[in-house]
């Protein structure tokens, strides 16, 4: 013993390494008991808004659950209620399910004798299982009792009913526990006419709402009107019995207290005992139907990873006093070292090695140089030295972000280069092509007119006639090419009517007879359709032969040869589609997706100012369809313009 005192006597180094421990732990022992009550007080605190924030997080996304199902419900009541027809009612409840993947069912119930048509019952039900939806009439099920039937009339609004165990005759074998929003059906004259119900699966609220874990051993419920559970993590407690069922009231106290904050709507914590431990308890209502959410967070999960630090932080500190000692000593010892520090760093830059990356071959300092917390003249050397290799670093690392920037603003450049001279080719080819379209038929009517103006006395009435005819279709060429320039430069769709009804199969040979006159000897033109000849549809007369006409000019124009053909179907319900097809060299793979760009030609010495195919699509959209070009047809070419039957647009 004497000799260890006289060793640390001895050494100076040693003896203030002691010195700094023993002030550093003092310092140590009260600081970080400070340190750690305070820090459990912000665990606490971090743990209460994680859980409020996951809380939170759920009633927004069960509320918006709710709210979409509501506004669906709503929504598809109004649409059966325009549309009463058993088949109609049908389509809405599958459509309803289909539409919304987090439905089970949805029924469309009429009242007893609503019509001869539905019976004395009429339910039209849709409903989800493993293999698909099923879809099926219901007309000897008397639902006039089923509380989803009931509640709505008798509220006559739309509300969210409890959990309820329900089986629906010949769909279920067993019961099932659902919760279901259901409204009022009111005819078109505003008479209550039945019900619609969206039913929801308890067990997938079940699993939405046990899934929220904030913590590992953290657990959710859910509180009906009445305190049943809705939700818990015991399936068996579900429905059956409520947050008041224990027995002895006055050993729950908390939990009922609770429980009645909860049934009234309010929000807020509360601090209880669960299975013998201490816990918390964070709820929120759900506004929509008045339920109300709670999470149970177990103290022991928000200590625990404390806990776990708590050991691990004991533990460093124990090994940084250690190490603080063993500093202590050899801080005299080496207090040359940041001049040798300075002395690799010098080198460093003298070779130009001013950022952190290091050549392949260069010798690298020991230590890095970094701040130095002296105060004395070597300290502030060193500290300047590290701010100027900073600065340096940083404006390296600026200068290599600039040149980056510059690259790629070139690349830019470039680019938009490019863009403009292939606009200014593109304008080039319209002016070029606009100055012969145009100028080749008013050379036919100024040529014409010379004719007549100075022979007509002398001509015969069928050369007359022949010169009219000629000085028509060239001014039908000027008309076209003038209605093309005008809708281009307008994307107004006021212009376009939708309110007039149209045979279908006499607009189609009015316009195959409209273009009989442009085809070769060894060209037919023929009209096939699969619809009848008084079927209609209500959509713009103009605009609609337009682009047939279209359509069918270009494939005279491209395919001399064969047979043009012009198709009427139905493609569904409320579509009907119009094909022309040709037998002509068809339309390569690469340029499918240019035919329908503006000015777009693929054979610039060809008539036309590529305008046709993108108008004739523009004028389908503002119709309420779609142009478009069919890559299945192998024959030659074959266009497909598809409008709903009943255009709204």
């Amino acid at each position: 013993m004497k000799r260890l005192v006289t060793y640390i006597q001895q050494h100076l180094s040693l003896r203030l390494g002691l010195l700094i421990l023993l002030i550093v732990g003092c310092v140590f022992g009260v600081t970080l008991g400070l340190l750690f009550y305070q820090t459990k007080q912000y665990v606490r605190q971090a743990a209460v808004n994680q859980a409020t924030d996951v809380l939170d997080e759920t009633v927004f996304n069960i509320s918006g659950i709710f709210e979409r199902t509501e506004l669906a419900t709503t929504t598809m009541e109004r649409r059966a209620s325009m549309n009463l027809h058993p088949d109609s009612l049908l389509y809405y409840t599958r459509r309803m399910v289909e539409e919304n993947p987090v439905l089970q069912g949805f029924m469309i119930a009429l009242e007893p004798n609503y019509s001869k048509e539905f019976g004395t019952y009429f339910a039209a039900y849709s409903y989800r299982k493993a293999d698909g939806i099923h879809s099926m009439f219901k007309k000897d099920y008397d639902y006039t009792q089923d509380y989803w039937y009931k509640t709505p009339l008798e509220q006559k609004k739309g509300c969210w009913l409890e959990p309820y165990e329900y089986a629906v005759p010949d769909i279920d074998t067993k019961s099932r526990y659902y919760f279901s929003f259901t409204a009022p059906l009111y005819g078109p004259d505003g008479r209550l006419i039945g019900a619609v119900c969206s039913d929801l699966s308890l067990y997938w609220l079940s699993h939405t709402v046990t899934a929220v874990k904030p913590f590992p051993h953290s657990s959710a419920i859910m509180l009906g009107h009445d305190g049943r559970y809705i939700v818990h993590p015991d399936t068996a407690k579900q429905v059956r019995q409520s947050i008041f069922s224990d027995p002895d009231p006055q050993a729950r106290k908390e939990v009922i207290r609770m429980g009645q904050s909860m049934l009234a709507g309010q929000s807020g914590d509360w601090a209880i005992m669960v299975d013998g431990h201490p816990a918390h308890v964070f709820y929120r209502p759900l506004r929509r139907t008045g339920w109300s959410i709670a999470i149970v967070c177990p103290d022991r999960d928000v200590f625990d990873n404390y806990n776990r630090m708590l050991y691990v932080v004991w533990a460093i500190i124990g090994l940084f006093l250690l190490l603080l000692l063993l500093f202590c000593y050899q801080i005299i010892r080496s207090a040359v070292v940041p001049v040798n520090l300075l002395a690799e760093s010098t080198r460093y830059m003298a070779s130009r090695q001013f950022t952190e990356e290091q050549q392949e071959g260069e010798d690298s300092p020991e230590q890095p140089l970094t701040y130095s917390k002296r105060v004395d003249t070597v300290g502030q050397l060193q500290n300047s030295f590290v701010r100027m290799q900073q600065s340096l670093n940083t404006y390296m690392s600026e200068l290599h972000q600039i040149n980056d920037e510059m690259e790629q603003r070139n690349k830019e450049l470039q680019h938009a280069n490019q863009l403009v001279r292939e606009a200014d080719e593109r304008k080039n080819v319209f002016i070029q092509n606009m100055t012969h379209q145009v100028r080749t038929p008013l050379n036919i009517i100024n040529g014409f007119t010379q004719v007549l103006a100075s022979n007509s006395s002398n001509m015969r009435r069928e050369e007359i006639d022949d010169i009219i005819s000629h000085m028509k279709s060239s001014a039908k060429v000027i008309t076209r090419i003038t209605r093309m320039l005008i809708a281009t430069s307008s994307d107004d769709a006021t212009s376009v009517v939708s309110d007039t009804v149209i045979v279908c199969n006499t607009l189609c040979r009015e316009v195959v007879s409209a273009v009989l006159h442009q085809r070769s000897e060894t060209l037919s033109v023929m009209t096939v359709s699969s619809v009848s000849d008084d079927f209609t549809i209500r959509t713009d007369r103009n605009a609609l032969s337009s682009i047939l006409t279209e359509l069918l000019s270009n494939a005279v124009r491209f395919a001399p040869e064969g047979t043009i053909t012009l198709s009427c179907y139905l493609k569904g319900e409320d579509t009907i589609a119009f094909a022309v097809s040709d037998m002509g060299p068809g339309i390569a793979p690469d340029d499918r997706d240019r035919i329908f760009t503006m000015f777009t030609k693929l054979d610039s010495f060809t008539e036309g100012i590529g305008l046709g195919l993108p108008l004739s699509r523009h004028t389908a959209n503002l119709l309420g369809g779609d142009l478009v070009l069919d890559d299945t047809y192998t024959d030659g070419t074959r266009f497909v313009l598809t409008l709903p039957i009943n255009n709204n647009v």
